[in-house]
Parts: structure tokens; sequence; C-alpha cells
């Protein structure tokens, strides 16, 4: 596959099939997608090594999720009608 260009490669994407088992574990989709994330620019996009790769976008997401969860904890002040919120 180091030999075939990266349009190559995507274009082999669209030719899988679940029939074939292209997309089990160790099959060609893996394979074909390892070696798109060894070439730019899907190296910066996939690359866990990259601030702004998919991978560390998601680690950012679930610490944003969690900080609303403790955002969403809040009390309601009867006499005033105080809103507090526990950062």
């Amino acid at each position: 596959m180091e030999n075939k260009k990266t349009t190559e490669i995507i274009d082999s994407l669209n030719n899988l099939s679940e029939e074939k088992g292209d997309y089990a574990a160790g099959g060609k989709y893996e394979k074909l997608m390892g070696e798109l994330a060894t070439r730019e620019p899907f190296l910066q996009i996939l690359g866990e090594d990259y601030d702004k790769s998919i991978p560390a976008i998601w680690e950012l997401l679930e610490e944003i999720q969690e900080d609303i969860k403790k955002i969403k904890r809040h009390k309601h002040d009867e006499k005033s009608g105080d809103v507090m919120v526990r950062i």
C-alpha cells in the first residue's frame, strides 16, 4: 500500500464490501485507514499527537460535557429567588 497514491487509497475505501469481510477486525478497512493516518493532511486530522485531531477534540468534548453536568447542579433560594450554581 505504500506505493499507492493517497487518492487511490481513498477510492479503495469506496469499493469495500461487508460481504467480503472488509470491515472485520484486521480487515482491509483498518489497513487502508492505518495507511491514510500516516499521510498528510490525514495525519493531522486522525493522528492522536495533534491538538486539533479528531481524538484530541473528542477528549475535549468529554471534558466539556463533564463540566456541563457540574454546572447543571444548582439551587434556588426561596426567599430572594436567586439561583446558585456550583462550579
